[in-house]
């Protein structure tokens, strides 16, 4: 096993392959993609949260007249996590667990059951002692990881359902869900995908039921008292008090008609609340269900939504309706009440996606598609280019308008390089109008309604994630249709000026998983590239908007944070293992070889 230590100066570290940082936290905000086997960056496809439909990135406009539906990107990847002070790393080939402990990096090599991937901390541990369950998918067994503030580790090992590819923990730590889900990325072969494990952590006993088809996330009530199972029929209601007596939990419809296809909807849990929120694309409506009485009400809507967001806090819900002579969003006060929303104008804006940020009083507005233009063919549409002007304004509420153009348009149709026909729809004068998916509207609170601020972005925006201070943003940009040189991207968005700034920075290969630290002052982004030898990892100071480049011995793989030592990890792809560890300071020091069970294991 080999050690290596930095010291501070990370731009000086270019010509040394030795490694640092990031991509997605457990405690942090995460955007971005995963990587494929190959180590090109891959995008996730298909509308984030609860479910929803695939999105098109060449924004074709649909027959129906209704807007295109969006892409939300949201990556996850099987990484090492993070419980207490120590990282635990699980090795499928070694049918092991190396328990690292992040404040002096001495390290223990566990076993475990076979070929053990998905690893999930465990909260509720006293002062930096940690633990983890362990997905062994070779054996169809989890192994419950436990160690000492001292550094002793226990391993027990419990049988679960076949079949299983996720595990999610309840928050207080009491409770492990071992399930099948859709989105995962091992397909289901012989069995049913709706055969799940529920494990009581205190007395070891696991519980075998039944629930919808295609589980696909689970969300647990802040209490730990109920789970809420998302699946393609609906929403299955858990109540821990009760395990051990119900095999086929309560499965209650999120709308109204039961033959919606599945792969329309969206559904969003608000577990403080015990409600589901679903939209189905296509559809001028909000399905609001009660957990677990079914209760359901249909909420109206002035025209399609094609987001459907929850401030974190749970107190309102947001839905964006585009038009492509302005757009507006709803603001949907939770529980419902008298009004049942407010209608915010987004004038002269696309707009088909919002995130909203932790503090419930900032949010971004974008889109993913290019609603002007249909294009025929494989290639993407070039992005038209604008002037780097901002634009002020502030919302209405209460508006009945939806946005939509007026007057005659014309079309023009050209011919592209590789054969592909473009269509664009203008007004009856002037130029076609500028790609919205290079403009961005940043909403900010001001009293009953929102100032609005939009900004030109160079490249169009593909992901977008929020600092879990609220502060500043990450854009991910999709690759430059044009300029080899120039093609990948991402920008930094400061959110707290009246004139927000924004800086973009360009990258060697596509913006993999991005990690905001939980106090929002630090973020990193993964960088990965095999075929051009790009393995780096951008760590930026987010009070500053300085980024520090670090190259990686290896090809980074994924990344979190310890929130005991604070310091960014980031698993690498290497024959035998390898982490790098830096903490707020810079210093970088890596791990190499804990894989190799006889020569470090105790």
């Amino acid at each position: 096993m080999e050690i290596r230590s930095m010291s501070r100066h990370l731009a000086s570290m270019w010509p040394v392959c030795l490694g640092l940082v990031v991509a997605c936290g457990d405690d942090g905000g995460k955007i971005g993609g995963d990587y494929s086997t190959d180590g090109s960056a891959t995008n996730a496809t298909g509308v984030t949260g609860n479910g929803g439909t695939d999105g098109d990135n060449t924004g074709s406009f649909p027959t129906t007249g209704d807007p295109p539906p969006e892409t939300e990107d949201e990556g996850d990847f099987r990484v090492p996590r993070a419980s207490g002070k120590y990282v635990y790393s699980a090795s499928q080939t070694t049918d092991s667990v190396a328990v690292i402990d992040t404040s002096n990096l001495s390290i223990d090599v566990v076993e475990v059951g076979q070929g053990p991937t998905v690893v999930e901390p465990v909260p509720g541990q006293a002062g930096d002692a940690g633990s983890v369950v362990v997905l062994d998918q070779g054996s169809n067994d989890v192994a419950l990881v436990r160690t000492s503030e001292a550094g002793a580790t226990t391993v027990a090992i419990y049988p679960v359902t076949p079949g299983a590819n996720n595990l999610a923990v309840s928050p207080g730590g009491n409770y492990v869900f071992v399930y099948h889900d859709v989105d995962g990325p091992e397909q289901l072969g012989a069995g049913s995908d709706q055969e799940l494990s529920v494990l009581d952590v205190a007395s070891g006993t696991p519980y075998e039921m039944t629930v919808g088809a295609h589980p696909r996330e689970i969300v647990f009530a802040p209490d730990d008292s109920t789970a809420y199972v998302i699946t393609a029929a609906g929403v299955n209601v858990i109540t821990f008090s009760q395990l051990g007596t119900v095999g086929k939990p309560p499965l209650l419809p999120v709308v109204a008609d039961p033959g919606i296809d599945p792969t329309t909807l969206e559904v969003q849990i608000v577990a403080s609340l015990g409600i589901a929120l679903a939209r189905v694309d296509g559809e001028p409506w909000l399905a609001v269900t009660q957990l677990p009485g079914g209760e359901l009400t249909v909420l109206d809507l002035p025209g399609v939504p094609t987001d459907l967001d929850v401030a974190p806090a749970g107190e309102f819900a947001v839905l964006t309706l585009p038009s492509p002579g302005g757009s507006s969003f709803l603001e949907v006060p939770l529980p419902l009440g008298p009004g049942m929303y407010k209608q915010h104008d987004v004038p002269g804006e696309y707009v088909g996606l919002a995130s909203v940020a932790a503090d419930g009083d900032t949010m971004l507005l974008y889109t993913t598609v290019q609603p002007f233009a249909r294009t025929e063919g494989p290639a993407s549409d070039l992005p038209i280019y604008d002037d780097h002007d901002a634009v002020f304004g502030t919302s209405t509420t209460d508006s009945s308008s939806t946005g939509s153009s007026t007057g005659d348009d014309s079309t023009t149709t050209g011919t592209g390089t590789d054969g592909t026909t473009t269509t664009t729809t203008t007004g009856d004068d002037g130029p076609p109008p500028p790609d919205p998916r290079q403009r961005v509207t940043l909403a900010r609170r001001d009293g009953n309604g929102w100032d609005l601020v939009t900004l030109f972005v160079e490249v169009p925006i593909i992901s977008v994630g929020i600092a879990p201070d609220s502060r500043n943003a990450i854009l991910v940009h999709d690759g430059h249709p044009e300029l080899s040189e120039d093609r990948w991207s991402y920008s930094l968005f400061d959110l707290t000026p009246a004139f927000p700034l924004l800086k973009r920075q360009k990258t060697e290969a596509y913006p993999g998983p991005v990690l905001f630290t939980p106090e929002g002052d630090r973020a990193a982004v993964l960088l990965r590239d095999d075929g051009a030898s790009v393995r780096k990892v951008d760590l930026v100071d987010l009070g500053t908007f300085i980024v520090e480049p670090l190259l990686l011995g290896s090809p980074p793989e994924g990344a979190g944070y310890v929130d005991a030592t604070t310091k960014i990890f980031v698993s690498q792809q290497h024959p035998t293992g390898r982490i790098t560890f830096v903490d707020p300071q810079g210093d970088v020091q890596t791990v190499t070889g804990y894989v190799l069970n006889d020569s470090v294991k105790d």
